[in-house]
């Protein structure tokens, strides 16, 4: 399935910063977790959502999107471990993190709530939606790539595992440090800003990334990942993003029918950015859906 969406970004984000979430932290699978919620309107009777980011980023990346999630009813968003204002852990494994999602969205819903996670946070969603059917709705995954990586690649992210986190000297060098993987291409400046401000912690004298530079050591998916959908899966190819035709054949075969692979055209990876109204309206368009699915 394709969808096509031509919409003009406005780049002025102050009303959606001006709704900002409240912050809490709650224990999960061990760790403390901080956590941003978002209240539904008095008339919103949709499903619960929690947002999960992806790999080295945080639970602020959401904050200039949940504010659109006007079908939803409580929107949350979580900082895995060894990201943002979350603990670390000794070791990173998707099973863990699927735990603590399972135990935030508890605490937050008394329904099933919908996932929605971006990059490595839609492997975190999938596999907490496939070991825990029962406690969600649906899972969104947003341009999660299935893949083997080389020896090459594996060597290089153990290299960046051991080295410390990048810092700078001065929080506006690191400001103007702030970098992405794959970098940003064309995303409002203002939202950029905003995540580059939260991005880094102080650290003795210098200003430093938050994330843990460990989560690289986690394990590899297995080349099974991917189960018979048994809730409503949707998973998000962006055009020019990271899941290439391989894998999107991998995934159309292994979700079965109650999984959906959305093909998203001029789109990249990192979608959340760059096209945040458009992601805004696929999440949307996806909680109206559940909702029309009957019980």
């Amino acid at each position: 399935m394709t969808v096509g969406h031509e919409i003009t970004i406005d780049n002025r984000w102050e009303n959606l910063y001006s709704a900002a979430p409240r912050t809490e932290h709650v224990t999960a699978a061990g760790a403390r977790i901080a956590v941003s919620i978002w209240e539904p309107d008095d008339d919103v009777t949709g499903p619960d959502v929690v947002l999960v980011h992806g790999g080295a980023a945080q639970r602020q990346w959401w904050d200039h999107l949940a504010p659109l999630l006007k079908g939803a009813g409580r929107v949350v968003a979580l900082d895995l471990s060894g990201h943002g204002d979350s603990d670390h852990r000794e070791q990173y494994v998707l099973d863990v993190w699927s735990s603590e999602v399972l135990e935030v969205a508890r605490h937050y819903s008394a329904e099933p709530a919908v996932l929605v996670g971006h990059s490595m946070g839609g492997l975190v969603s999938v596999n907490a939606a496939q070991s825990y059917p029962e406690a969600f709705a649906a899972v969104l995954a947003l341009d999660t790539p299935l893949r083997r990586m080389s020896d090459s690649h594996v060597e290089r992210r153990t290299k960046i595992a051991s080295r410390p986190v990048r810092s700078f000297e001065s929080y506006g060098e690191a400001l103007s440090g702030y970098k992405t993987f794959p970098p940003v291409a064309d995303a409002p400046a203002e939202v950029m800003d905003h995540i580059a401000r939260v991005a880094y912690r102080r650290v003795e004298d210098r200003w430093a990334l938050k994330f843990d530079p460990r989560i690289y050591l986690r394990p590899q998916v297995e080349d099974d990942f991917v189960q018979v959908a048994q809730i409503p899966t949707w998973w998000v190819q962006a055009e020019h993003g990271f899941v290439d035709e391989t894998m999107a054949r991998r995934i159309r075969k292994s979700i079965g029918p109650n999984g959906v692979l959305l093909e998203v055209p001029a789109a990249s990876h990192h979608l959340v950015l760059e096209q945040p109204l458009p992601t805004a309206w696929i999440i949307n368009a996806f909680v109206q859906q559940i909702r029309r699915v009957p019980a």
